[in-house]
């Protein structure tokens, strides 16, 4: 039997970004309720379908509720759309507070649609002690806040710890930089017959790795320009991180002669034993366990490699506010925002709770995220929830280490999904055709982008 907590983590973390019906009244979002209460609307609620993580979601609110008893909540089913969103706010039919992905936030303070929330979230437990590069997608020039981070995740390097030892690699100290991932590659490669490291080409996954990669060679995909986002990509960085992918497919003969899948199939690769490396998040530890039955032993994970420039891609959501919102709703949202979302990443008790019903429930714990906290709060919740991990916690320490020292750069922010599916086109290009040249098939992929670009900012 799932426990109540292992489902609200799994709610929580999955996230959709869909529309769904919403489930109070618009009007709601703007007004304080009558008796001394302040009334907030919040996004996320599980639709009817979902009975049970909806139940529990209600249960929060209720308990929210009790703990602050002049605070009524009324929860919606919405969710994030950049399509509708204009609209919504323009109509005043936004709720109080909602949760946007990471690539948001930037570009809804430069057009004035969420609110500073600077005093309310310096006012929150621990707040002096929140790590700057998660508050950044929602932080301001000024150093204003515009949003609370609710989860995030880092790319990083997965590899196979056996397939390591088989060529003669220490597997734990794994590759820092992508020339000892080559080398690490090619060793693995020639030592036991599989490649050594695998990059995903279709469903654009093939251009969201090229983007981490690229952020690591020191460049970028989208730039600001005259008040709109234009493509970067066509340049040095990109060029060279395509330049590394060819020499590991056609001089080192490191990749194997698969190249057309995305990066699903190639964790199911991976899982199988089937590959040495990939790029990949901690929490796909989960499918390698849950979905693909594969060897803990074998699971390992570290920061994502460098070239000139040590940063990861950052991803996640974040939840912000309505610039309409009263002072005292902006208040309130805040209170809630900390109590579901932060509570369990500042406070040890309620993070041991939540941990021991997860282990219980068979999910596994322990696997590591990006800290919202400084250690002198994340370490303590750490402590408390490894308590009950069921995790090879070993096997995730070059992650945890690598990556507090790491630069954390978000997504591009404007049609992400059609940038990354030209440059889809780039590595399938560099790695299924010896004579590919990498920045003719970058001037290709721009010509495919910038169209894409301009109809997502008319």
């Amino acid at each position: 039997m799932r426990t109540p907590w292992s489902r609200l983590a799994a709610c929580c973390t999955a996230g959709i970004l869909a529309v769904t019906a919403g489930a109070c009244s618009s009007s709601d979002s703007s007004s304080d309720a009558a008796g001394g209460k302040v009334t907030i609307t919040v996004t996320d609620m599980p639709p009817t379908t979902q009975m049970t993580l909806r139940k529990q979601f209600t249960d929060q609110v209720a308990a929210f509720e009790r703990a602050n008893p002049d605070i009524v909540v009324k929860p919606s089913e919405a969710v994030w759309d950049a399509k509708t969103f204009a609209a919504r706010l323009a109509g005043g039919q936004l709720e109080t507070a909602f949760i946007v992905p990471l690539t948001e936030p930037q570009g809804l303070i430069n057009r004035h649609q969420i609110a500073d929330i600077t005093d309310q979230v310096n006012a929150l437990p621990r707040a002096d002690q929140f790590d700057k590069r998660a508050l950044a997608p929602g932080t301001d020039t000024k150093g204003h806040n515009y949003g609370l981070p609710t989860s995030e995740f880092a790319l990083s390097l997965v590899y196979n710890r056996e397939l390591f030892k088989k060529a003669g690699l220490d597997p734990d100290n794994p590759p820092k930089t992508w020339e000892e991932v080559r080398q690490a590659a090619k060793a693995i490669s020639e030592k036991t017959g599989l490649p050594g490291y695998a990059q995903p080409t279709t469903n654009n996954t093939g251009g969201w790795t090229l983007t981490a990669m690229s952020y690591t060679y020191g460049g970028q995909i989208e730039k600001e320009q005259g008040g709109k986002q234009v493509a970067a990509f066509n340049d040095t960085p990109v060029r060279q991180a395509l330049d590394w992918l060819k020499a590991l497919r056609w001089e080192d003969d490191s990749m194997g002669t698969q190249q057309l899948r995305d990066a699903g199939e190639i964790q199911k690769s991976f899982s199988a034993g089937r590959i040495g490396m990939m790029m990949a998040t901690p929490s796909t530890y989960v499918e390698h366990i849950t979905k693909y039955n594969g060897d803990p032993k074998i699971y390992g994970v570290a920061a994502l490699p460098s070239a000139s420039r040590s940063a990861t891609m950052l991803g996640g959501k974040m939840a912000v506010i309505n610039p309409k919102a009263s002072a005292a709703q902006r208040e309130a949202a805040v209170k809630w925002i900390d109590y579901y979302y932060l509570r369990v990443k500042h406070d040890p008790t309620e993070a041991g709770a939540r941990a021991k019903a997860e282990a219980a429930d068979g999910i596994p714990v322990g696997t590591p995220t990006v800290p919202l906290y400084r250690p002198a709060v994340s370490g303590p919740v750490d402590a408390a929830r490894n308590e009950h991990a069921t995790v090879p916690l070993k096997n995730f320490d070059p992650f945890i280490n690598g990556v507090k020292q790491q630069e954390f750069v978000v997504e591009p922010s404007v049609a992400a999904q059609d940038v990354y599916a030209a440059l889809d086109t780039a590595v399938a290009a560099v790695l299924t055709r010896k004579s590919a040249d990498p920045q003719a098939e970058l001037d290709k992929a721009e010509k495919k982008a910038v169209p894409a670009l301009e109809r997502a900012q008319r």
